[in-house]
């Protein structure tokens, strides 16, 4: 349901292969990966090549337009022994895994990802893999696209989504959200002031953003698409009828996201997801429908099933499919193990 985000390259995992000291290519699959190997991957990680043919031969691959976009040794499962995060691509977007070598054999997981980084969060000495989750879809030149950060740690029989236990690196992420957004708007009404003095005339004040842009709550739409504002439109709002290349649309929805997903407020972001079904832009209303779908307040849902009718088949196709998938509950955050050939 949702498209690959195009980012290469995709993790900023600071690999340093440069120094890494290899005399020569190195066989990784025989490779000692234990951390007290004399010859610790993580401290001393491969060269790029070697990395590629360790994924080409574990996936059992044949694919010479495959190149590695990152790699990164680490303890991730705090068994002593460490565990590869590979990002490879064999055309425009990557994909990042977790190969694990274990007595039995190597494993695969799949984040479904193209955007990951390990950090330590709490300061534990423990690194968590923090995975760019899509929150709406890729819509290529014609919109930006929303992303959620998942945190996710071995539980001892997989990778889970353990975001629940880090409410502070979200606040965090909130709070630098906030003066992004905050800064963005103050720039705009900076470049709307100095484009409409006059020589002379004294300086325009620029007002705060709109306290609406993260939690307010917002009325339903009552079943109809074009409702007009109570009073004038904000600047931010009388752009909304062209596409937001900048992605000041998409900041404000991972702001949103955060905020339900802390309890702030339960539909928050719901002033903009308005604004955005109501725009004159197909891309900013089919982005809406997604974040509508994951706000899923019933003023959302109204808000769906008036875009279900939308004059534009893929805005309305888009709503009805996530009108089909009210009632089943967030899309959990997995990443799967991936079957392997025995070779």
């Amino acid at each position: 349901m949702r498209k690959i985000l195009w980012v290469i390259p995709c993790l900023a995992l600071c690999c340093g292969f440069a120094s890494s000291g290899w005399a020569a290519q190195p066989d990784l699959a025989s490779t000692d990966w234990s951390v007290k190997s004399s010859h610790n991957l993580a401290t001393n990680p491969p060269p790029d090549e070697a990395v590629l043919t360790l994924v080409k031969k574990v996936k059992d691959l044949d694919d010479p337009h495959l190149r590695l976009c990152s790699s990164r040794f680490a303890d991730l499962r705090h068994s002593g022994d460490l565990s590869l995060v590979v990002s490879t691509d064999s055309g425009r977007f990557c994909d990042v895994e977790i190969i694990d070598k274990t007595a039995s054999g190597f494993e695969v997981y799949d984040v479904d990802s193209s955007s990951a980084h390990l950090r330590d969060i709490n300061g534990s000495g423990s690194l968590e893999l923090i995975a760019e989750v899509d929150l709406t879809s890729y819509e290529g030149a014609s919109h930006c696209q929303a992303t959620w950060p998942v945190i996710y740690a071995w539980t001892g029989n997989g990778y889970a989504d353990v975001s629940s236990q880090y409410r502070e690196y979200y606040q965090q992420q909130l709070a630098f959200l906030k003066k992004e957004i905050a800064a963005r708007y103050s720039a705009s009404e900076q470049a709307r002031a100095a484009a409409s003095q006059t020589p002379g005339s004294a300086p325009t004040v620029v007002p705060a953003p709109p306290a609406e842009s993260f939690s307010e709550p917002a009325k339903g739409m009552g079943g109809r698409r074009d409702v007009a504002p109570a009073a004038a439109p904000s600047p931010a709002a009388a752009s909304a009828a062209t596409p937001d290349l900048r992605g000041t649309d998409c900041i404000k929805a991972e702001a949103a996201k955060i905020e339900r997903f802390l309890g702030i407020s339960r539909d928050a972001g719901m002033s903009d997801a308005i604004r955005w079904a109501n725009s004159d832009d197909v891309s900013t209303r089919d982005f809406a429908t997604e974040v509508l779908s994951d706000i899923g307040t019933p003023d959302a849902i109204v808000y769906l099933r008036t875009l279900s009718n939308d004059s534009n088949p893929m805005v309305a196709q888009s709503a009805k499919s996530f009108l089909a998938a009210v009632g089943q509950g967030p899309i959990p955050h997995k990443i799967e193990r991936e079957p392997l050939a025995d070779h």
